[in-house]
């Protein structure tokens, strides 16, 4: 698995550093497309530095559309949910833009998948900072 993502990033950075390069002799600046994911702490953040023109349209035109939409409408009443509705349809779709193959389906799936429970981890995390910090404050001040 590591190593089939090791060469799609190689594949796919190769080409973009070329695309870039070649722009740049053109005299036209195109923002990188690769910004360190392996280095990233958890899977969101890995897809904003992974494939970042793909990633950022598919957050920009499809994720934030139609969290907007399914706000308004107040399709969910929890804005967890929303989001995680959105994950699902935004990963599905990206899944179905590499391969309508049921392996690209399940990695849309898979992905949407650990993008929701990351989310629910951080919220739990920053509960119990916040919780921590109000004990240790409540202490201070008695």
């Amino acid at each position: 698995m590591y190593s089939y993502g090791l060469y799609l990033f190689f594949d796919f950075a190769g080409y973009s550093l070329f695309a870039i390069a070649i722009s740049k002799f053109m005299g036209i600046d195109t923002p990188i497309n690769f910004n360190k994911p392996f280095m990233a702490k958890n899977l969101k953040e890995f897809w904003n530095r992974w494939h970042m023109t793909l990633s950022f349209w598919f957050r920009d035109y499809v994720f934030m559309r139609l969290v907007l939409v399914l706000t308004r409408n107040k399709v969910f009443k929890n804005r967890n949910v929303t989001s995680g509705f959105a994950y699902m349809v935004d990963m599905l779709l990206m899944g179905f833009w590499h391969g309508v193959t049921w392996w690209y389906i399940l990695y849309g799936f898979l992905h949407a998948l650990v993008l929701i429970i990351n989310d629910w981890w951080l919220r739990q995390k920053k509960q119990k900072n916040r919780d921590r910090k109000k004990s240790w404050f409540g202490t201070i001040t008695k």
